[in-house]
């Protein structure tokens, strides 16, 4: 492991594979059970033979459903944080639909689990500059921390313009009282692109993943690692979608598992919650 006294962030957005924000796809109504507990065993296990920990961002839906899944990823020390309920854009909802839909996702987790939920990350990042100021919401219902904001330009999400670090976010030129914790981004021909999560994580080669983190670690910075249940299981059930939909989803998810083993094991990686307490004295 390579000793740079920075804490990277590990996170996992916790859903089923049929949960995605593509137009017009089609779920494949065939009857088969999903994956999902495998999924999720491999994921926990990966975490305690690499001995790190991390922050699961996790849908309402899930808890309803695997109950006994949130409970183990406590019990194995990690944090249990909102992913929404169901996956819906936070920028197709109105304000209030959107601030229900966290409060129904930290019920439903704080119900099963008895810990405060403290964080939040929007479906497919979808807190982007048109709805900027429902972070305001997170606030109001006493979450600390958003992890929503991705800063890059996609088809789909993004704000190119964000601050990359952990901030207060401003909104209508008042600072909120919850952090941001964006998602990490290297320069690449003047853009902002992401390198160590989802599509980004299967495509850029293991080295180049590790080089960037090495680099910004040596500047004192951190990097945040994400990636869903399903891309850890080559064999899980898949989604129809045009080819461009397909393979961003989908491509090198052979690899993804010994991928992020070996990444686990050449740095340091904990949880957002504890990297917010150790680094910017967070008060819970």
């Amino acid at each position: 492991m390579i000793k740079s006294g920075v804490n990277n962030m590990l996170t996992f957005d916790i859903e089923e594979w049929f949960h995605a924000n593509y137009d017009d796809i089609v779920t494949p109504a065939d009857g088969k059970p999903s994956h999902f507990r495998y999924c999720m065993d491999t994921l926990l296990e990966i975490c305690r033979k690499t001995d790190c920990k991390a922050t699961f961002f996790v849908l309402g839906y899930i808890g309803e459903h695997y109950p006994d899944v949130v409970k183990a990823i406590l019990r194995e020390g990690h944090e249990v944080a909102s992913h929404g309920y169901a996956h819906q854009l936070a920028y197709k909802q109105t304000y209030e639909q959107f601030k229900a839909d966290v409060k129904k996702s930290v019920d439903i987790l704080e119900h099963i689990t008895g810990v405060k939920v403290i964080g939040y990350r929007a479906p497919s990042w979808s807190i982007v500059e048109s709805n900027l100021h429902y972070l305001q919401a997170l606030e109001e219902l006493g979450l600390k921390y958003d992890a929503s904001i991705f800063p890059v330009k996609t088809f789909l999400y993004g704000i190119p313009t964000a601050p990359t670090e952990i901030h207060k976010p401003r909104v209508g030129g008042k600072e909120l009282g919850i952090y941001e914790v964006p998602m990490s981004v290297m320069q690449m021909a003047g853009k902002n692109i992401g390198y160590s999560g989802g599509f980004y994580f299967r495509f850029f080669p293991e080295l180049w993943i590790k080089n960037v983190i090495r680099t910004a670690n040596r500047q004192g910075k951190s990097s945040i690692v994400y990636l869903h249940p399903r891309e850890v299981d080559p064999t899980e059930q898949k989604l129809s979608l045009p080819f461009k939909e397909h393979f961003i989803h989908y491509y090198n998810v052979r690899g993804t598992k010994s991928k992020l083993e070996r990444i686990l094991r050449s740095f340091e990686f904990t949880s957002i919650a504890e990297q917010l307490k150790t680094r910017y004295n967070l008060e819970v």
